[in-house]
């Protein structure tokens, strides 16, 4: 199987209003041969405002944000059609399970793409990161650490990639295709040197693996950010079949047996219980009993822990009050009011509304607000059409159409309402923050993007201007 490294850069944190500003991607045969490489970058969308921080992190300049060929849902096509054209194939990258690919999931659903591309049939997803804190755990003399001065790991991809004699010098760090290159050079040398482990968990890349070391319904060890425990698997997890719920048996959980469900709905919620879900297609640390024991800490013999699984194994309500717990689980959550945030609280997009959008993506301009308004059922993908028409063609548009989109983009940029995005309002106080708190170094390009946020601001008309700058 070939493989697919890629990063990306993005305006700012948060999967479901930032986007992608550059993407690289580096294509290797089975043997981490380089077939091709490929960097893309695209304007900024003008209801964005990223953050700060963000360009200050990636060296993207207000005039590189408004000087690329490619708009950002051109860029978001070629992502998709480059997922699309490698499968079968491994697709890695460094902390991508958590970040990336939620900001590629989050993106595609919002240009009327298929969300889920990168999780296909036939591709795997694996992350350098996991992989990494697998082989810490299990073979710590195979790579070297940083440590902070308190002793902690530090597992930023620069510091790791240079103190195990990878080149990927402080200047490079955040270019995409520096990264994408240095996360490459680091799973080959994980290969290289702790090769047992990195084979369980490229097996765990794809959702067979972690469902093959849970089939026997016995003890096994999974593995957080650094450390290992031993659990037993129960139930597949009622909101999300891609889910596994286990018990950990670091400490007897007897005490959970006769809890009813809302008691352990609770505890579960409070924080302070065993259970845990394993996700079997976001590459799980998990091992069978076997290939880990040796690494948990202090631990108990084998039947120990199998004797506090099967008392809640055969527990005659045990497994349902759980279960029931966990159908509640997220009852009491308030869906988001912004379509942007929800992806996962409509539903699957049904497969007419699949072909629907891949037809829209065909039509010119001047014909997909009506296509859509016709043919689109889901009103989460209808509204998102109009946006990208609105963003990309205003002038296809009737003219009250156009002037809802104004008044949409000119609150998404100067509202001063408490919104979970970033505003100019918001990004020219954390300017101000870090002139002052900042390096000094660091003034000229904070400088820089304060006037183009100024002039963003003032673009919008002397009542938007004026609403920014009160209050």
């Amino acid at each position: 199987m070939s493989y697919l490294f890629y990063d990306l850069e993005t305006s700012g944190l948060s999967p479901c209003f930032d986007v992608p500003l550059q993407a690289a991607f580096v294509q290797t045969d089975a043997e981490l041969r380089i077939q091709r490489e490929l960097t893309l970058r695209c304007r900024l969308p003008a209801h964005v405002v990223p953050s700060p921080d963000a360009l200050l992190v990636t060296g993207i300049t207000p005039a590189m944000l408004e000087e690329q060929p490619l708009s950002h849902p051109e860029m978001m096509a070629q992502i998709a059609r480059i997922m699309t054209d490698c499968r079968p194939c491994m697709i890695i990258g460094y902390n991508n399970i958590s970040y990336d690919d939620e900001i590629i999931r989050q993106s595609n659903f919002r240009t009327l793409l298929p969300p889920y591309l990168g999780s296909m049939t036939g591709h795997g997803r694996a992350d350098v990161l996991v992989m990494l804190r697998a082989v810490i755990m299990l073979e710590p003399d195979a790579v070297v650490v940083p440590r902070s001065p308190d002793g902690k790991p530090v597992l930023k991809l620069g510091q790791v990639c240079r103190l195990n004699g990878i080149d990927l010098s402080e200047s490079d760090a955040h270019d995409a295709l520096a990264d994408v290159r240095a996360t490459r050079d680091l799973f080959k040398l994980l290969l290289d040197r702790a090769p047992t482990t990195m084979t369980a968990m490229l097996a765990n890349a794809k959702k067979s693996g972690p469902n093959i070391v849970m089939a026997d319904d016995d003890v096994v060890v999974l593995g957080a950010v650094s450390r290992l425990v031993p659990v037993a698997p129960f139930i597949v997890s009622p909101t999300n079949p891609n889910a596994r719920i286990v018990i950990d048996l670091s400490e007897d959980p007897a005490g959970l047996v006769d809890l009813q469900a809302s008691e352990l709905l609770a505890l579960i919620r409070a924080g302070r219980s065993p259970i845990r879900q394993v996700k079997t297609n976001a590459q799980p640390i998990l091992f069978g009993w076997d290939q880990a024991a040796h690494s948990l800490v202090t631990p108990l013999p084998l039947s120990v822990y199998r004797a506090r699984a099967r008392a809640l194994w055969d527990h005659p309500t045990f497994t349902r009050q759980l279960a029931l717990a966990l159908e509640g689980r997220y009852d009491d959550r308030e869906p988001s009011p912004w379509v942007d945030e929800q992806l996962y609280s409509g539903g699957f997009v049904s497969n007419a509304d699949a072909a629907a959008c891949e037809r829209w993506h065909q039509l010119p301009w001047a014909l997909r607000a009506n296509f859509a308004a016709q043919h689109i059922r889901d009103p989460r993908l209808r509204s998102l059409a109009i946006r990208q028409v609105f963003l990309s063609a205003p002038e296809t548009l009737s003219p009250d159409a156009c002037r809802r989109g104004q008044d949409w983009l000119k609150h998404r940029l100067a509202t001063r309402d408490e919104v979970p995005w970033m505003t100019i309002p918001k990004a020219l106080a954390r300017c101000e923050e870090l002139v002052a708190t900042g390096e000094p170094a660091s003034r000229p390009a904070l400088n820089a993007i304060r006037a183009w946020l100024v002039e963003r601001r003032d673009a919008l008309g002397p009542d938007e201007a004026g609403l920014v700058e009160s209050g």
